[in-house]
């Protein structure tokens, strides 16, 4: 059995590019490009090209951070 040619770098969620759908993705780095692989129970399989520079895109999942609480609400909730 041959190995994958991509190599998966992360899940994550997506919409269904035809029906909107929210759906599950992989993300995938192949050939130095950044795809999300997306299956839709009604469309099928859809594989989406989302950078074309797979360190770039590796360094700036990597500057992400969470989430913050504010120290103070300036408008009232």
């Amino acid at each position: 059995m041959s190995d994958r040619p991509y190599l998966f770098y992360e899940l994550t969620n997506s919409l269904c590019s035809t029906c909107l759908r929210k759906v599950e993705a992989k993300v995938v780095i192949q050939d130095d490009c950044v795809y999300l692989h997306k299956w839709c129970p009604e469309h099928r399989f859809q594989k989406v090209l989302i950078s074309t520079d797979a360190e770039y895109y590796k360094l700036s999942r990597q500057t992400l951070k969470p989430g913050q609480m504010p120290a103070k609400f300036n408008t009232p909730i």
